[in-house]
């Protein structure tokens, strides 16, 4: 039996380094997957939105070429077995009038245009069942109106009501969504104990499934010819290195008490800055031994590791973190550079190999160890990274699917 897979993806196709995509790509790359097709975010855009050649903000930008693809349902891009598609769910405007924006019929006329146009992709992939991949809450539409899938996998990352900005107006509409996605699912698939625990509690198909690293990538940052990326080398030392978003995880305030008492070191933030943590980031920005750098292409971060002496990750500990699983800590691992973390949820995991603190001052102590450290523990760091690279996560979480599959298949023929 060959699968393909319908995979609805939270964030956009291009950036490697990040789960969603990753997975997407790895999963292709495995035999008994005869096609993918990965669905980015749908965007917003009408016929008419098209005419005028004005568009809501969105991952598509203003290229007026990959809108009329989403409004006409043309995919983006075929790449072997994965096909990029985005699609449009505002297909005819609903902008002129306040009752056209609520109008219920409207709106689910624009969804079956929507998913008409995915069927229409789908149909003309390789494969014999059809198994639906579900990334947020906010999917939930594909389990009502795909029933002809195989077999359903919500692949659980966040917690997502814990945001302080809701892709929603109403909390409890996405609480809702989430708990119903939970329980109709036939696979759950949990990045941390705190979210496996709850997902077990309402489905028997939950499996502990977290991030991974780039091994064959990042570990090349280990090298000592492999150059470092300019904008770091010409800082002075040690150079302590985040990468990774900056966003709603991080404890600026313990940021800023750490850099205050090392002025002759360099902090260096290597990601893109979300719009809502912008002031925290200008206040930063005034200790001229903090440098924010923006966002990177992932092919190039060995070279900002390779720059690094300590990597470090400052996050909060809240009902957010403790939901996740922090891929850059398996990236952190993959560079074999020394590490010092607040104890947030996830490191429990690599305690042999990751430093601890919780104050300022704790934080600080363990850089200064780490920085001593003289490569000691670099080897132990790789080893961990090498046994949670994304191909060998990928084919673990194949494996569950094909376990369910076999499952559902035998209660189908106990029925019969």
């Amino acid at each position: 039996m060959a699968v393909k897979l319908l995979y609805f993806s939270s964030t956009e196709w291009g950036n490697l380094g990040r789960r969603k995509v990753r997975l997407g790509h790895e999963l292709a790359q495995l035999e008994g997957v005869a096609s993918v097709l990965f669905v980015n975010p749908a965007v917003q855009t009408s016929v008419l939105d098209l005419a005028r050649g004005r568009f809501m903000p969105s991952h598509l930008g203003d290229d007026r070429r990959a809108h009329a693809d989403a409004v006409w349902g043309r995919p983006q891009l075929s790449n072997g077995k994965l096909t990029v598609y985005t699609g449009t769910t505002k297909a005819i405007p609903l902008t002129r009038s306040e009752r056209l924006r609520r109008s219920v019929l409207l709106n689910q006329f624009n969804y079956d245009l929507y998913f008409s146009g995915l069927r229409r992709q789908l149909a003309q992939l390789p494969g014999d069942e059809v198994v639906v991949w579900l990334s947020h809450p906010l999917h939930l539409p594909a389990l009502e109106r795909l029933p002809e899938r195989r077999l359903a996998v919500y692949d659980w990352t966040d917690d997502w009501t814990a945001y302080s900005q809701l892709p929603v107006a109403d909390r409890a509409e996405l609480e809702r969504a989430g708990d119903r996605m939970l329980r109709e699912a036939d696979l759950v698939l949990t990045v941390s104990e705190s979210l496996r625990q709850k997902a077990a509690a309402v489905n028997r198909g939950t499996v502990f499934a977290p991030n991974a690293a780039d091994f064959d990538l990042l570990s090349k940052a280990a090298d000592p010819a492999h150059p470092a990326a300019p904008e770091v080398a010409r800082l002075s030392r040690p150079v302590i290195g985040y990468l990774g978003q900056i966003g709603e995880n991080i404890d600026y305030a313990l940021i800023r008490d750490c850099v205050a008492q090392r002025p002759g070191w360099s902090f260096v933030f290597v990601g893109p800055v979300w719009a809502t943590r912008q002031a925290e980031v200008d206040e930063l920005k005034q200790y001229g031994n903090v440098h924010f750098l923006g966002g990177k292409p992932h092919r190039t971060l060995p070279d900002y590791f390779r720059g690094f002496d300590a990597c470090w990750m400052p996050h909060l500990n809240n009902a957010l973190t403790r939901s996740m699983d922090p891929t850059k800590l398996y990236d952190y691992l993959a560079s074999g550079k020394p590490i010092v973390s607040t104890p947030v949820a996830g490191t429990e995991r690599f305690a042999e190999v990751v430093r601890f603190g919780e104050s300022a001052d704790e934080l600080i102590a363990e850089l200064d160890s780490a920085l001593n450290e003289n490569g000691a523990g670099a080897a132990a760091r790789l080893e961990a990274a090498r046994r949670n690279s994304w191909p060998l996560r990928a084919r673990e979480i194949w494996e569950a699917i094909e376990k369910t599959l076999e499952s559902t298949q035998s209660h189908e023929g106990t029925r019969r």
